[in-house]
């Protein structure tokens, strides 16, 4: 009962110490709102330059999607962007790394790498220019186009993990 309770205890300290933190205006590190300075960002088209058709399709849309979901992106009613966000998709790889017992590939990883720079639209300076890479894994499927469905998931995937990472970069400049 004694070790229960101090566990116990211990859980109370530390949510009443994070309230207070939080009540006292801290934010984990990291957390900074970019809303609040009020800067909208612009995107354009992602563009491609892989033989894998549709690929900047997927990385377009998931990256729309974080940006969202961070509130970063902002309507055109809301006036001019601040930033401009350009980027390109410049690799696409598909590579196995497990294989069965006649040398066939069973697992694979699929990487996405994209090209971003990140303008300031009145001051044309350059506040980020790098390549993010994104990556996921699958199994191939049975049959042919049970491994094409794989692929297009583990694609769809690794399209939302650069795009969450590049957007975490992004929030790294604020």
């Amino acid at each position: 009962m004694g070790a229960r309770w101090s566990v116990m205890r211990g859980l109370l300290l530390g949510a009443a110490a994070a309230t207070l933190a939080v009540g006292c205006g801290y934010q984990p590190l990291g957390a900074s709102d970019p809303t609040r300075a009020g800067l909208r960002v612009a995107v354009e088209p992602i563009t491609n330059e892989t033989f894998r058709p549709g690929i900047q399709g997927a990385v377009a849309g998931a990256l729309l999607r974080q940006l969202r979901l961070w509130g970063i992106l902002r309507s055109p009613e809301a006036g001019p962007p601040d930033l401009i966000l350009s980027g390109s998709v410049t690799a696409y790889q598909n590579e196995p790394i497990a294989f069965d017992t006649q040398d066939i590939g069973q697992r694979f990883r699929v990487r996405v790498t994209v090209s971003a720079t990140l303008v300031g639209r009145t001051d044309g300076k350059v506040r980020l220019r790098e390549p993010v890479v994104g990556e996921a894994f699958y199994t191939a499927g049975t049959g042919a186009g049970g491994a094409r469905i794989a692929e297009d998931d583990a694609l769809q995937r690794a399209a939302q993990d650069v795009a969450s990472k590049l957007v975490a970069r992004l929030m790294e400049e604020w």
